[in-house]
């Protein structure tokens, strides 16, 4: 079943949703995990090639305010 990514314009939240592609064509109706808003984009890769050279954009954890310690940037350092 594949995946999409979505990010909640409203609280800047990115969530994973499993659909089947008949349920994503017929439209999903899908709220916000974090505050329920139904203010979502689809949001399409995190990773490019430009020039030969790769790019990382941010991961999406670090813009949850996640990362490697769910916030917590002491155990980062």
């Amino acid at each position: 079943m594949p995946i999409y990514e979505y990010h909640c314009k409203d609280c800047g939240y990115y969530f994973d949703v499993k659909a089947t592609i008949k349920e994503k064509e017929e439209g999903l109706k899908i709220p916000c995990e974090q505050c329920g808003s139904e203010n979502l984009n689809q949001v399409f890769g995190g990773f490019a090639i430009l020039g030969g050279q790769a790019v990382n954009v941010k991961s999406r954890d670090s813009q949850n305010g996640g990362g490697c310690c769910g916030g917590n940037s002491s155990c980062c350092s």
